[in-house]
C-alpha cells in the first residue's frame, strides 16, 4: 500500500546520520525493530488485520511471531472458526477430578493482563471435539488438520526494497521525526555505544537523548493523532480495529 503523508525509514535514518553523525553502521538495521517500540510508546503504531495460513504437524501449528492473543481467531481448512478450549465450559468432568498433565499451558482470557493465562490442564477434551490451546506462540489443536488459517491485528508494516526487511508506517510529522530520532539515539547508547557529544547520563537535557525524548513523546503524539482522523489512507489502520489512537 502507498500512502500520502508517509515517512520512509530512509527519511528518519538520514536524519539520525545527519544529526549524530554516529561512526559505525551497526545500528542501522536496528532503527526499524526501534521504530515500531517508539510509535507502540506514543500510542501511534498501525495495526492491521492479518491471516495467515499455518502448517499443522502432529496437532501443532507454529506461528512465526507473537501472537496478540487476545484478538486471536482460528478456522479450520474450510473456513470454519474454531473456539478456544474454555477449561470451565469444554471439560466434561468436575474441576476436582479433572487429571493434571503437570504441565503448565497458557490459555486465552482477553480478561487476562496479556491475554492469556497459565494454568495446569488435562488433555484437551470438549463436546465437540474441536478447539485449541494456546501455548506460547504453539497452536494446539484437539482434531487432525494439515492446515488452520490464523486471523489476529499485527503491526501494519511494508516491505523496504533498499534495506530488504519490513518496515512499520511511519506517518510524516515533523515533531514525531524529532521524537524518533531521539528515541534511536536513546538505544543507541543504552547498548553501550559511546558518543563524543551525546550521554545518558548528562544532566544537560541538551545532549541526553533520553530526556529529549520523554519531552518529546507526548507532544509527538498529540501532534500524529490529531492529524490521522482525517488523512485519507491512514484511518484504515486505525479505526478498523481495536488500535484506535486516543487521547
Amino acid at each position: 500500500m502507498k500512502l500520502n503523508n508517509q515517512l520512509t525509514l530512509q527519511r528518519l535514518i538520514g536524519k539520525i546520520d545527519n544529526d549524530f553523525n554516529i561512526s559505525e553502521s551497526d545500528w542501522i538495521p536496528r532503527v526499524a525493530a526501534w521504530t515500531i517500540d517508539a510509535l507502540s510508546q506514543m500510542k501511534v503504531l498501525p495495526m492491521e488485520r492479518k491471516r495467515r495460513k499455518l502448517e499443522v504437524s502432529n496437532r501443532i501449528a507454529q506461528f512465526p511471531c507473537t501472537i496478540n492473543a487476545e484478538e486471536l481467531r482460528v478456522f479450520d481448512s474450510n473456513g470454519v472458526e474454531i473456539p478456544a478450549f474454555n477449561r470451565e465450559k469444554d471439560c466434561k468432568c468436575p474441576k476436582s477430578t479433572i487429571p493434571s498433565t503437570g504441565e503448565q499451558i497458557a490459555i486465552t482470557n482477553p480478561k487476562a493482563p496479556n491475554g492469556w493465562e497459565t494454568t495446569q490442564v488435562a488433555d484437551i477434551v470438549s463436546p465437540n471435539g474441536r478447539n485449541f490451546l494456546l501455548d506460547g506462540n504453539n497452536i494446539d489443536l484437539s482434531f487432525d488438520t494439515d492446515s488452520i488459517t490464523v486471523e489476529t491485528f499485527e503491526v501494519a508494516t511494508y516491505h523496504d526494497d533498499y534495506y530488504d526487511c519490513e518496515c512499520p508506517y511511519i506517518y510524516d510529522d515533523g515533531l514525531l521525526l524529532e521524537a524518533l530520532a531521539w528515541y534511536c539515539m536513546f538505544k543507541y547508547l543504552s547498548r553501550g555505544s559511546k558518543h563524543p557529544v551525546y550521554d545518558l547520563k548528562s544532566p544537560n537535557a541538551v545532549i541526553n537523548p533520553l530526556v529529549q525524548w520523554n519531552n518529546l513523546r507526548p507532544k509527538a503524539a498529540a501532534s500524529v493523532k490529531g492529524k490521522l482522523a482525517n488523512t485519507e489512507g491512514w484511518n484504515n489502520f486505525f479505526y478498523n480495529s481495536t488500535f484506535l489512537p486516543r487521547g
